[in-house]
């Protein structure tokens, strides 16, 4: 059971990163690519929770559209 939930979870964080990238916000800071910071707009954590939470509500519809 523990094991699906974690699936559901990292569904739900990439759906989440991808909804965040749509609109043009970058879900976080990433030290390995060189990236100019100017520009880009990143997420607060009650910014990300807001995002996370629409990516549970679409990945539900989905399941129930199943």
């Amino acid at each position: 059971m523990g094991k699906i939930a974690e699936l559901d979870e990292a569904a739900v964080l990439s759906r989440g990163k991808a909804l965040a990238a749509e609109d043009g916000f970058t879900w976080e800071l990433d030290f390995t690519v060189r990236t100019p910071l100017r520009g880009q707009h990143f997420l607060s954590e009650d910014r990300r929770q807001e995002y996370l939470e629409r990516a549970r509500a679409e990945l539900r519809k989905e399941a129930g559209d199943a």
